[in-house]
């Protein structure tokens, strides 16, 4: 359950809430997954004034700026097809993709480099976007903090079962 049973999704048992274990923003919910470094956030956002074919490249560079990227770049960007989010209503718009960064870890001075799957589903009616992303480390510095955690294989299968089981039950969220 995310945002209070709001929205729900599948994610394996190895995730755990962020909240416990440090602060998180209001507008996200943050779930990671220590064996394997990866994390899942789910992120409630005004609508960007970005037309839906720029809305990934904007949203992934977006992040990449706020992560303090040391490069960051687009690999895919495409329209979600219906079976992917079956969860929700024709008129919500899903956009899938995935990025790459080399970002540090809570200021670092090495860097390990990220894969980023994101979904951006644009709920026009609500006038919000909502950000689904799963973080993957493919390569980790030996001197980071996480360099003791072997890089891990199934990111695409997390996800893609996140985007397939992803539900919104409680509309009234976005009138407040």
């Amino acid at each position: 359950q995310l945002y209070g049973g709001a929205f729900v999704c599948d994610l394996p048992t190895s995730f755990v809430d962020a909240s416990k274990l440090r602060e998180v923003p209001d507008h996200q919910e943050v779930w990671v997954d220590t064996p394997s470094d990866m994390s899942l956030i789910v992120e409630i956002l005004d609508r960007k004034e970005v037309s839906d074919d720029q809305a990934l490249a904007f949203f992934l560079s977006d992040l990449a700026e706020f992560n303090d990227a040391r490069e960051a770049n687009v690999l895919s960007s495409r329209q979600a097809a219906p079976e992917e989010l079956p969860g929700l209503p024709a008129h919500v718009v899903g956009l899938v993709g995935v990025g790459e960064q080399r970002v540090a870890k809570f200021g670092e001075s090495c860097a390990n480099r990220v894969q980023v799957h994101i979904c951006a589903l644009r709920l026009g009616e609500q006038q919000t976007d909502v950000l689904i992303t799963l973080n993957n480390p493919v390569a980790i510095d030996p001197q980071s903090s996480s360099g003791a955690i072997p890089v891990q294989q199934g990111a695409e299968d997390v996800f893609r079962k996140v985007l397939q089981t992803f539900r919104i039950l409680d509309w009234e969220l976005f009138n407040g």
